[in-house]
């Protein structure tokens, strides 16, 4: 900041705090992950004040790693790929090498004020261009730049931004909740429409009258995308859409992250998907559909699935294997969700008379616009309130508060 409130004045990290960086234990005992103690990695950092982790870690891990307690109280802040999300330890914990936590030596400067300042401060420009990722180290830290009025003004900031950040904070908390409504909603409706007699059996459970299962295998073809080799980057240089499971973002695709080339298709002997072609992942994330939007190709996590019988709607068999319990077939011995071509073709879909298909995907698919509108609307609400907090940081730190 070029021009501060009278009275301000801008200070080093390394003037006003002392700065302590986590560990990892290795990975290669696991025995350092069978403990109790709480080990903070910059996923769990998801609230103001946080005694809770994904991972635990042992007290041998801690000996043998030589890690530091982190006091309860004690302000975090993430450095490495996602650069500031802070938090506050909710109880003394220890925390991996992505976090910092910061230990304020200056009597005069309000933790709580310079968790806000931290969030205002634009960490980009102290990243190193040369390192891989949007990365800080210690000396980069230390030289972070914040701006401070005298400690009565914090105070006062402080009070006015936690008020008006808890109400924010409440509200995008009821949108966020409002999106999970609308997706247990689409299952709901799902679950009325492949299982409209409501029978609670697990497996093999009653279908109406004149519905049938089918596998995969009767009603379709199955073909497997392919992924050219990495070595020549000339495959990667082509307008030919090439979709992975990254790509599958609408009901409709026609726009892939990465294109390639047509010798890429010659020399890895690539089979076209034609346009309006039911896709579906099968790899670590198992059932993400959609239609090919124009002709295209696609890797090896993604099936291009061909109806082979003319009684089938293909719009409903989208819906059919969004209703399918995918995780059945998977092979518990490969390591991830993943499915083969075998059991792909194995998948059981219920099935009824093609005019009730066509029904029940033309009610699903309104629903689904609907909901689809809904979810813009909420998340369009999300992302105002947040430039909201953006707004009243910036007004708190040009002294317009």
């Amino acid at each position: 900041m070029t021009n501060l409130p009278q009275g301000w004045e801008i200070k080093r990290l390394d003037d006003i705090t002392e700065i302590q960086i986590g560990k990892t234990p290795s990975r290669n005992n696991i025995d350092f992950f069978q403990g109790e103690n709480i080990w903070l990695s910059i996923r769990d950092l998801k609230s103001k004040f946080v005694s809770f982790s994904s991972e635990k870690i042992s007290n041998e891990a801690i000996l043998k790693t030589n890690m530091k307690i982190v006091p309860k109280g004690t302000l975090l802040m993430s450095f490495k790929l996602t650069l500031g999300k802070t938090a506050f330890a909710g109880c003394d914990l220890y925390t991996n090498e992505a976090i910092a936590a910061i230990f304020i030596k200056d009597k005069n400067i309000n933790k709580y004020f310079l968790d806000y300042a931290l969030k205002f401060t634009d960490l980009e420009k102290y990243v190193d261009n040369a390192v891989k990722g949007k990365t800080l180290n210690k000396q980069k830290l230390r030289q972070i730049e914040v701006p401070i009025p005298p400690l009565k003004e914090q105070e006062r900031i402080v009070g006015i931004l936690d008020e008006s950040f808890a109400k924010i904070d409440e509200s995008i908390k009821i949108l966020e909740q409002d999106l999970l409504d609308l997706d247990e909603l689409m299952q709901s409706a799902l679950q009325k429409a492949f299982n409209p007699l409501k029978d609670d059996t697990k497996e093999n459970y009653q279908l109406p009258q004149g519905w049938e299962i089918k596998k995969l295998d009767d009603i379709a073809e199955i073909q497997i995308g392919k992924t050219p080799s990495r070595n020549n980057i000339d495959f990667f240089q082509g307008e030919n859409i090439w979709l992975s499971i990254r790509d599958l973002k609408s009901k409709f695709v026609s726009f892939s992250s990465e294109k390639i080339s047509n010798e890429a298709i010659l020399k890895t002997n690539m089979k076209i998907v034609p346009k309006g072609t039911l896709l579906m992942s099968f790899k670590l994330t198992l059932g993400k559909t959609a239609f090919a939007g124009c002709d295209l190709y696609t890797n090896e996590a993604i099936a291009a699935i061909f109806i082979k019988d003319k009684n089938i709607n293909k719009y409903f068999l989208d819906y059919a294997l969004k209703f399918t319990d995918l995780e059945k077939y998977v092979d518990n011995a490969v390591k991830g969700k993943t499915l083969n071509k075998q059991k792909l073709r194995q998948i059981e879909v219920p099935i009824p008379p093609l005019k009730e298909q066509e029904q029940i995907a033309s009610y699903l698919d309104e629903l689904s616009l609907n909901i689809k509108a809904l979810k813009e609307n909420y998340k369009t609400q999300i992302k105002d309130y947040e430039e909201l907090k953006k707004s009243l940081l910036k007004k708190a730190f040009e002294g317009r508060l």
